[in-house]
This record gives C-alpha cells, structure tokens and sequence, in this order.
C-alpha cells in the first residue's frame, strides 16, 4: 500500500486544503501568534487542522501528486487512493479509532457522529518552521519604600480646599472672558462660508462613473470538474462453506470496489472470490480447508507483495 497519508502531510504544507475524493477534506485555516496566560507560553504562528466531510469532490491534487511521485497512471493512482479511503471507512464502521500518521485521528461517538482530532505539536505553516513555542520569564516586581519628606508636607499645606476653590472660580472667568472674541470671529466666518456655498450650490455637480460590468468571453472561462466514470458490471457473490478457511485481501462498504480489487488479483492468476461477510464485501484470493494451509499460502502472498496486508476469515 502507498503512503498516502506521507503524500497528504507534504501537500498540507503547500495547500490549505487536501481532500480526500468521496469521504473529506482536511483543511488547514492561519493562526497568528498567541500567548497563554494560564500556561505562560508563546506559541508561533501555525495552521490549525480541520476536517470537512462535506467537501468529497475529486480535486485530482491528491491523485496527482501521488502519480507524478510513485511515477504511477492516473486511474492506478486513483485506485490506491480508493483502497485507501475504503480501508479507513471499514476501520471505522466496525468501530476502531483511525490513525493517520502525521494529520490525527477518526472515530464516532455514541451518536455515531463522525469525530476528528488532528495530532499535536505539528504545524504545517512553512514559513513558522524552526520556531517553537518557550515559556515566559517570571517578572518580580521592585517595591521600593518612599519616605515622605519635608517638602511634600509643606506642599499639601499649600495646597488647602479653600485656595483650590479660589483659583479654579477665577481660571473659569478668565476662559470664558477669553473665548468671547474667538466666538463672535468664528460665527462671522461661518456666516460668510454659508453665504457662499448658497450662492454656488447650483454650480457644483457630482459626477458618477457607472462601471459596466466586463464578462470574458466563453472560450476564456475555464472549469475543472474531473468526472470519473464508473460502468456498471454485473457482479457475482460466491457462497462461503461452513468451516472453511478464506484469506481476505480487503474489505469494502460497496461492490463495485470489491470488484475492481478482485480483476486486479485475477490479473495476478489468483482465483479471488467476493463473498459477504456481514455488511461488507470482502475479497478473498482463495479458500482452504484448514488453517495450516491458508497460513503458508498467506506468507508467500506476502512475499510476494510486501506492501500488501492479508488476514484469515473462518466460516
């Protein structure tokens, strides 16, 4: 199996948005810089992680980038991403807690509500790499004792209520005698600006530009809808035998993505089968009738295919 979750973690440090066709997007949204005062640290400038199970489209920026690094077709890249989507869904409808290495974690609750939690200590921001977060140095206050001098009681003598009250009656007639010619040159000022912009009024316009509003033409708009078509096969169920032992390649929520894992193991002259195991659709690459043989069958598959995870089914 590919890496995908590696390829999700280089992409979230050049995008703020990587999604996951047909179960969600992880969205990256800019934090500046904090500081917490409960536990006295500074933290840098970071990306908070985000789930968003509403954005399902296919952007083709995963697939992408998975073709053009592991140098595989498009539809082989797609078909990786798939398996790897399906493995999370099956994880999770049988109500295990999933790890993607580097981003966090998905499980449902009592409600069966899909949760999300990202990993910590991780920040996708580039331009914060190398800062860390550190702790605030503890300030001490230097309380110094005054002594009153001499000089500060002969100021409050000087300074009684009945003298303050003196000083502040005349200071309010000395302003208001002063402000009595600024009023009456202000009031002969405006009265001459009014005159005149009465006069003038009809003289003064307002133009308005209306702006029309340019459209391009049609062959300069460009849409990207990447449409992947999906043809609809008959698919044949096999009957499980009570007391068989069958090596299972992978499980789906849906037949149509059993289905393209069983061509890909019969290209490979194996004799896969899809049989159902409870709500699912699992894909078995062969029946045996004890568990010493599909346990020696199971390690040569793995030699065979390194990167492949197989696990025994007893009916």
């Amino acid at each position: 199996m590919h890496e995908i979750s590696k390829y999700i973690q280089d992409l979230l440090f050049v995008h703020d948005c990587v999604i996951l066709p047909g179960f969600g997007g992880f969205v990256a949204n800019y934090r500046s810089a904090r500081i917490d005062e409960n536990q006295q640290m500074v933290f840098p400038p970071s990306k908070d992680l985000g789930f968003n199970r509403n954005l399902t489209q296919n952007d083709g920026l995963l697939i992408n980038h998975l073709a053009d690094l592991e140098n595989l077709s498009y539809a082989e890249a797609e078909k990786a991403v798939m398996f790897f989507v399906e493995d999370i869904r099956v994880k999770i409808q049988r109500g295990e807690k999933v790890v993607i290495d580097g981003i966090g974690s998905f499980w449902k609750d009592k409600k069966h509500n899909l949760q999300f939690e990202p990993v910590a200590n991780l920040n996708y921001l580039v331009d914060s790499l190398g800062l860390e977060q550190f702790e605030l140095p503890k300030l001490h206050k230097r309380v110094e004792e005054r002594i009153p001098s001499i000089v500060d009681h002969q100021v409050k003598g000087f300074f009684t209520t009945k003298r303050v009250w003196y000083a502040s009656a005349a200071a309010a007639v000395l302003l208001a005698v002063a402000l009595l010619p600024l009023n009456s040159e202000r009031n002969s000022v405006l009265d001459s600006a009014s005159m005149g912009f009465s006069g003038d009024k009809n003289s003064l316009t307002e133009n308005h530009v209306q702006l029309k509003p340019q459209i391009s033409p049609p062959e300069e708009l460009v849409k990207f809808d990447p449409k992947i078509e999906k043809k609809k096969v008959p698919v044949k169920i096999s009957k499980t035998n009570k007391g068989k032992f069958y090596l299972i390649a992978g499980s789906f929520t849906t037949v149509e993505n059993a289905k393209i894992l069983q061509e890909e193991l019969i290209s490979k002259s194996y004799p896969a089968v899809i049989i159902k195991n409870k709500n699912l659709f699992s894909v078995a690459i062969n029946q045996f009738s004890n568990r010493k043989a599909v346990d020696q069958f199971k390690k040569r598959a793995i030699a065979a295919n390194p990167k492949s995870s197989y696990w025994v089914l007893k009916k």
